[in-house]
Protein backbone atom coordinates (compact mmCIF):
# COMPACT_ATOMS: atom_id res chain seq x y z
CA UNK A 1 0.00 0.00 0.00
CA UNK A 2 1.61 2.88 -1.10
CA UNK A 3 1.16 7.00 -2.04
CA UNK A 4 -1.66 9.03 -0.76
CA UNK A 5 -4.24 6.12 -0.53
CA UNK A 6 -1.76 3.99 1.70
CA UNK A 7 -1.52 7.06 3.98
CA UNK A 8 -4.75 7.95 4.02
CA UNK A 9 -5.21 4.55 5.00
CA UNK A 10 -2.72 4.59 7.98
CA UNK A 11 -3.79 7.88 8.96
CA UNK A 12 -7.76 6.25 9.65
CA UNK A 13 -6.24 2.95 11.37
CA UNK A 14 -4.31 5.08 14.28
CA UNK A 15 -6.69 7.52 14.37
CA UNK A 16 -9.61 5.10 14.79
CA UNK A 17 -7.63 3.70 17.39
CA UNK A 18 -7.14 6.38 19.64
CA UNK A 19 -11.09 7.19 19.40
CA UNK A 20 -13.58 6.02 21.57
CA UNK A 21 -16.49 4.11 19.89
CA UNK A 22 -18.54 7.15 20.21
CA UNK A 23 -16.38 9.55 18.94
CA UNK A 24 -15.21 7.20 15.97
CA UNK A 25 -18.64 7.46 15.29
CA UNK A 26 -19.10 11.10 14.92
CA UNK A 27 -15.03 11.77 14.43
CA UNK A 28 -16.12 14.81 11.65
CA UNK A 29 -18.39 16.98 13.97
CA UNK A 30 -16.29 19.93 15.21
CA UNK A 31 -16.87 18.92 18.96
CA UNK A 32 -15.71 15.49 18.98
CA UNK A 33 -12.23 17.05 18.92
CA UNK A 34 -12.40 18.73 21.96
CA UNK A 35 -13.99 17.93 25.55
CA UNK A 36 -17.67 18.30 24.84
CA UNK A 37 -17.64 21.98 26.93
CA UNK A 38 -14.60 23.27 25.67
CA UNK A 39 -16.62 25.05 22.63
CA UNK A 40 -19.48 25.91 24.55
CA UNK A 41 -18.16 27.10 27.70
CA UNK A 42 -15.62 29.54 25.45
CA UNK A 43 -18.90 31.07 23.67
CA UNK A 44 -20.59 31.83 27.04
CA UNK A 45 -17.32 33.14 28.61
CA UNK A 46 -17.64 35.48 25.61
CA UNK A 47 -20.97 36.39 25.91
CA UNK A 48 -20.39 37.28 29.50
CA UNK A 49 -17.17 39.48 28.78
CA UNK A 50 -19.07 41.60 25.91
CA UNK A 51 -22.19 41.96 27.83
CA UNK A 52 -19.74 43.33 30.85
CA UNK A 53 -17.77 45.32 28.00
CA UNK A 54 -20.58 46.80 26.61
CA UNK A 55 -22.12 47.98 30.65
CA UNK A 56 -18.84 49.59 31.30
CA UNK A 57 -18.17 51.42 27.79
CA UNK A 58 -21.18 52.43 25.27
CA UNK A 59 -18.03 52.40 22.53
CA UNK A 60 -17.77 48.70 22.90
CA UNK A 61 -20.07 47.27 20.46
CA UNK A 62 -19.78 49.37 17.70
CA UNK A 63 -18.85 48.44 14.47
CA UNK A 64 -15.53 50.43 14.58
CA UNK A 65 -13.98 48.93 17.96
CA UNK A 66 -15.39 45.41 16.83
CA UNK A 67 -13.34 46.07 13.24
CA UNK A 68 -10.58 47.32 15.58
CA UNK A 69 -10.48 44.09 18.08
CA UNK A 70 -10.52 42.16 14.74
CA UNK A 71 -7.66 43.68 13.20
CA UNK A 72 -5.99 43.88 16.70
CA UNK A 73 -5.70 40.33 17.00
CA UNK A 74 -5.11 39.38 13.17
CA UNK A 75 -0.96 39.57 13.57
CA UNK A 76 -0.51 37.11 16.16
CA UNK A 77 -3.60 35.22 15.14
CA UNK A 78 -1.36 34.16 12.17
CA UNK A 79 1.19 33.24 15.20
CA UNK A 80 -1.70 31.23 16.92
CA UNK A 81 -2.68 29.18 14.08
CA UNK A 82 0.63 27.59 13.66
CA UNK A 83 1.27 27.23 17.24
CA UNK A 84 -2.33 25.24 17.33
CA UNK A 85 -1.49 22.77 14.42
CA UNK A 86 2.42 22.43 16.04
CA UNK A 87 0.96 21.55 19.82
CA UNK A 88 -1.69 19.33 17.87
CA UNK A 89 1.16 17.46 16.55
CA UNK A 90 2.95 16.90 19.65
CA UNK A 91 5.12 20.35 19.43
CA UNK A 92 6.18 23.66 21.44
CA UNK A 93 7.69 26.37 20.21
CA UNK A 94 8.67 29.50 22.02
CA UNK A 95 10.34 31.15 19.49
CA UNK A 96 7.85 32.12 17.10
CA UNK A 97 8.03 35.90 18.42
CA UNK A 98 11.56 35.86 17.74
CA UNK A 99 11.57 34.41 14.43
CA UNK A 100 8.85 37.29 13.42
CA UNK A 101 10.61 40.21 14.91
CA UNK A 102 13.81 38.98 13.30
CA UNK A 103 11.78 38.67 9.68
CA UNK A 104 10.38 41.86 9.92
CA UNK A 105 13.80 43.40 10.62
CA UNK A 106 15.90 41.56 7.78
CA UNK A 107 13.02 42.49 5.27
CA UNK A 108 13.62 46.47 6.23
CA UNK A 109 17.03 46.00 6.02
CA UNK A 110 16.70 44.97 2.83
CA UNK A 111 14.02 47.13 1.62
CA UNK A 112 16.45 50.25 2.93
CA UNK A 113 19.41 48.61 0.93
CA UNK A 114 17.58 48.91 -2.10
CA UNK A 115 15.82 45.51 -2.84
CA UNK A 116 12.93 45.13 -3.98
CA UNK A 117 10.35 44.61 -1.26
CA UNK A 118 8.58 41.46 -2.60
CA UNK A 119 11.97 40.12 -2.98
CA UNK A 120 13.03 41.25 0.00
CA UNK A 121 9.96 39.60 1.58
CA UNK A 122 10.51 36.08 0.77
CA UNK A 123 14.01 36.19 1.44
CA UNK A 124 12.99 37.21 4.93
CA UNK A 125 10.35 34.45 5.00
CA UNK A 126 13.11 31.60 3.85
CA UNK A 127 15.04 33.01 6.40
CA UNK A 128 12.55 32.03 8.85
CA UNK A 129 11.72 28.46 7.43
CA UNK A 130 15.28 27.96 8.33
CA UNK A 131 15.02 29.19 11.44
CA UNK A 132 11.99 26.60 12.08
CA UNK A 133 13.95 23.93 10.17
CA UNK A 134 16.75 24.32 13.04
CA UNK A 135 14.13 24.42 15.91
CA UNK A 136 12.90 20.77 13.91
CA UNK A 137 16.51 19.64 13.64
CA UNK A 138 17.18 20.06 17.27
CA UNK A 139 13.96 18.22 18.58
CA UNK A 140 13.02 15.96 15.94
CA UNK A 141 16.41 14.99 15.06
CA UNK A 142 18.31 15.57 18.74
CA UNK A 143 15.56 14.57 20.43
CA UNK A 144 16.25 17.82 22.50
CA UNK A 145 13.26 19.04 24.86
CA UNK A 146 10.91 21.35 22.66
CA UNK A 147 10.87 23.56 26.16
CA UNK A 148 14.57 23.55 26.30
CA UNK A 149 15.48 23.96 22.70
CA UNK A 150 13.15 26.51 22.04
CA UNK A 151 14.06 28.92 24.96
CA UNK A 152 17.31 28.82 23.43
CA UNK A 153 16.80 29.38 20.13
CA UNK A 154 14.14 32.60 21.03
CA UNK A 155 17.44 34.22 22.82
CA UNK A 156 19.66 32.88 19.76
CA UNK A 157 16.58 34.69 16.98
CA UNK A 158 16.32 37.82 19.30
CA UNK A 159 19.85 38.29 20.04
CA UNK A 160 20.46 38.10 16.01
CA UNK A 161 17.73 40.48 15.11
CA UNK A 162 19.57 42.72 17.59
CA UNK A 163 22.71 41.98 16.07
CA UNK A 164 22.05 42.90 12.22
CA UNK A 165 20.35 46.00 13.30
CA UNK A 166 22.62 47.05 15.57
CA UNK A 167 20.01 47.42 18.38
CA UNK A 168 18.29 50.11 16.42
CA UNK A 169 14.71 50.29 14.50
CA UNK A 170 14.74 50.70 11.31
CA UNK A 171 12.12 52.76 9.46
CA UNK A 172 11.39 51.53 5.98
CA UNK A 173 9.40 54.17 3.51
CA UNK A 174 6.43 53.32 1.09
CA UNK A 175 7.07 49.42 -0.37
CA UNK A 176 5.30 46.60 -1.69
CA UNK A 177 4.16 45.27 1.29
CA UNK A 178 2.78 48.54 2.30
CA UNK A 179 -1.04 47.50 1.43
CA UNK A 180 -0.42 44.15 3.44
CA UNK A 181 -0.16 46.16 6.43
CA UNK A 182 -1.61 49.35 6.20
CA UNK A 183 -4.05 48.63 3.05
CA UNK A 184 -7.47 47.97 3.49
CA UNK A 185 -10.50 46.36 1.30
CA UNK A 186 -14.03 46.72 2.18
CA UNK A 187 -13.17 49.06 5.09
CA UNK A 188 -10.98 46.35 6.63
CA UNK A 189 -7.37 45.79 7.13
CA UNK A 190 -6.05 43.28 4.72
CA UNK A 191 -4.12 41.65 7.53
CA UNK A 192 -7.51 40.81 9.06
CA UNK A 193 -8.48 39.53 5.44
CA UNK A 194 -5.32 37.02 5.11
CA UNK A 195 -5.85 36.32 9.13
CA UNK A 196 -9.31 34.90 7.86
CA UNK A 197 -8.44 32.86 5.15
CA UNK A 198 -5.61 31.13 6.82
CA UNK A 199 -7.99 30.09 9.80
CA UNK A 200 -10.46 28.83 6.87
CA UNK A 201 -8.16 26.85 5.21
CA UNK A 202 -6.57 25.69 8.57
CA UNK A 203 -9.84 24.39 9.98
CA UNK A 204 -10.55 22.52 6.64
CA UNK A 205 -6.93 21.05 6.54
CA UNK A 206 -7.36 19.74 10.35
CA UNK A 207 -10.35 18.29 10.02
CA UNK A 208 -11.06 16.78 5.96
CA UNK A 209 -6.85 16.16 5.47
CA UNK A 210 -5.29 13.25 5.84
CA UNK A 211 -2.32 15.16 6.74
CA UNK A 212 -4.36 16.62 9.43
CA UNK A 213 -5.36 13.86 10.60
CA UNK A 214 -2.30 12.37 10.65
CA UNK A 215 -1.11 15.26 13.36
CA UNK A 216 -4.11 14.66 15.25
CA UNK A 217 -3.14 10.88 15.62
CA UNK A 218 0.81 11.76 15.92
CA UNK A 219 0.08 13.99 18.92
CA UNK A 220 -1.89 11.51 20.29
CA UNK A 221 0.40 8.68 20.17
CA UNK A 222 3.13 9.08 17.85
CA UNK A 223 4.63 5.74 19.04
CA UNK A 224 1.46 3.80 17.63
CA UNK A 225 1.96 5.74 14.54
CA UNK A 226 5.73 4.82 13.96
CA UNK A 227 4.29 1.28 14.55
CA UNK A 228 2.07 1.32 11.50
CA UNK A 229 4.96 3.35 9.11
CA UNK A 230 4.01 6.50 9.24
CA UNK A 231 6.56 9.41 8.82
CA UNK A 232 6.05 10.79 12.46
CA UNK A 233 9.63 12.76 12.11
CA UNK A 234 9.08 14.13 9.25
CA UNK A 235 5.73 15.46 9.27
CA UNK A 236 6.87 17.00 12.95
CA UNK A 237 9.67 18.91 11.07
CA UNK A 238 7.33 20.03 8.73
CA UNK A 239 5.14 21.35 11.55
CA UNK A 240 8.04 23.37 12.69
CA UNK A 241 8.84 24.98 9.78
CA UNK A 242 5.10 25.90 8.57
CA UNK A 243 5.12 27.69 12.23
CA UNK A 244 8.31 29.83 11.64
CA UNK A 245 6.73 30.53 7.90
CA UNK A 246 3.65 32.05 9.53
CA UNK A 247 5.85 33.95 12.16
CA UNK A 248 7.56 35.24 9.56
CA UNK A 249 4.49 36.57 7.66
CA UNK A 250 3.53 38.11 10.64
CA UNK A 251 6.34 40.05 11.55
CA UNK A 252 6.42 41.19 7.95
CA UNK A 253 2.57 42.54 8.81
CA UNK A 254 3.38 44.26 11.59
CA UNK A 255 7.03 45.84 10.11
CA UNK A 256 4.24 47.17 6.92
CA UNK A 257 2.15 48.58 9.37
CA UNK A 258 4.22 50.66 11.83
CA UNK A 259 6.57 51.12 8.57
CA UNK A 260 9.05 50.60 11.12
CA UNK A 261 11.36 47.16 12.09
CA UNK A 262 11.91 46.95 15.83
CA UNK A 263 14.34 44.02 16.86
CA UNK A 264 12.27 44.27 20.31
CA UNK A 265 9.01 43.74 17.96
CA UNK A 266 7.17 41.07 19.55
CA UNK A 267 8.74 40.63 22.94
CA UNK A 268 6.30 38.78 25.57
CA UNK A 269 4.00 38.13 22.36
CA UNK A 270 4.79 34.37 23.09
CA UNK A 271 2.94 34.13 26.16
CA UNK A 272 -0.26 35.99 25.36
CA UNK A 273 -0.46 33.53 21.92
CA UNK A 274 0.28 30.57 24.24
CA UNK A 275 -2.62 32.05 26.26
CA UNK A 276 -5.21 31.67 23.58
CA UNK A 277 -4.34 28.46 22.44
CA UNK A 278 -4.36 26.46 25.57
CA UNK A 279 -7.93 28.53 26.33
CA UNK A 280 -9.05 27.35 23.19
CA UNK A 281 -8.94 23.79 24.53
CA UNK A 282 -5.12 22.93 23.01
CA UNK A 283 -3.90 20.14 25.25
CA UNK A 284 -0.14 20.98 26.53
CA UNK A 285 0.43 16.87 25.34
CA UNK A 286 -0.94 16.83 21.79
CA UNK A 287 -3.64 14.92 19.87
CA UNK A 288 -5.94 17.30 20.99
CA UNK A 289 -7.78 21.19 20.20
CA UNK A 290 -8.84 23.00 17.06
CA UNK A 291 -8.57 26.00 15.77
CA UNK A 292 -12.02 27.17 16.51
CA UNK A 293 -11.00 27.00 20.01
CA UNK A 294 -8.05 29.53 19.29
CA UNK A 295 -10.13 31.31 17.45
CA UNK A 296 -12.13 32.12 20.40
CA UNK A 297 -9.26 31.87 22.96
CA UNK A 298 -8.01 34.97 21.04
CA UNK A 299 -11.21 36.74 20.83
CA UNK A 300 -11.79 36.63 24.59
CA UNK A 301 -8.13 37.92 24.75
CA UNK A 302 -8.72 40.60 22.35
CA UNK A 303 -11.98 41.65 23.98
CA UNK A 304 -10.60 41.22 27.62
CA UNK A 305 -7.50 44.11 26.00
CA UNK A 306 -10.16 46.30 24.36
CA UNK A 307 -12.26 46.46 27.49
CA UNK A 308 -9.31 47.63 29.74
CA UNK A 309 -8.06 50.08 26.87
CA UNK A 310 -11.59 51.73 26.95
CA UNK A 311 -12.05 51.80 30.56
CA UNK A 312 -8.70 53.57 31.48
CA UNK A 313 -7.50 50.00 33.41
CA UNK A 314 -3.69 50.33 33.82
CA UNK A 315 -1.79 48.15 31.52
CA UNK A 316 0.24 46.15 34.51
CA UNK A 317 -3.55 44.88 35.62
CA UNK A 318 -3.52 43.53 31.85
CA UNK A 319 -0.53 41.16 32.65
CA UNK A 320 -1.96 40.00 35.72
CA UNK A 321 -5.31 38.97 33.89
CA UNK A 322 -3.34 37.46 31.09
CA UNK A 323 -1.22 35.08 34.03
CA UNK A 324 -4.46 34.17 35.94
CA UNK A 325 -6.09 32.74 32.22
CA UNK A 326 -2.84 30.97 31.59
CA UNK A 327 -3.02 29.37 34.77
CA UNK A 328 -6.23 28.35 34.25
CA UNK A 329 -6.12 27.29 31.22
CA UNK A 330 -2.99 25.08 32.05
CA UNK A 331 -4.68 23.75 35.02
CA UNK A 332 -8.03 22.89 33.11
CA UNK A 333 -6.10 20.57 31.00
CA UNK A 334 -3.85 18.66 33.66
CA UNK A 335 -7.52 18.18 35.19
CA UNK A 336 -9.11 16.97 31.86
CA UNK A 337 -5.80 14.38 31.66
CA UNK A 338 -6.80 13.05 34.82
CA UNK A 339 -3.73 15.07 36.91
CA UNK A 340 -0.32 16.58 35.36
CA UNK A 341 3.06 17.31 36.96
CA UNK A 342 4.04 14.58 39.71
Amino acid sequence: MTGDLGSRVVSWAVTDRLLSPEERKHRWWPFRRLNEWTIPGLLIALAALVIYAWQRSPYFLTVNNIVNIGENISIRGLMAIGLTVLLISGGLDLSIAAVAAFSGMFAAMMINAGVNGAVAGLVALACAATMGLINAVIIVRLRVNPIIATLGTLLLFRGLAFVVSGGDNIVIGVNAWSHFGRGEELGVKVTLWVFAAVLVFGMWFMRHSFIGNNLYAIGGNAAACRNVGMKVDRIRMWSYVAMAILSGIAGIALMSRGGTAQPAAFEGAELEIITAVFLGGVALTGGRGSLLGTFLGLIIIGVITNSFVLTNVPIYWQMVVRGIILILAVSIDSIRRGGGYR
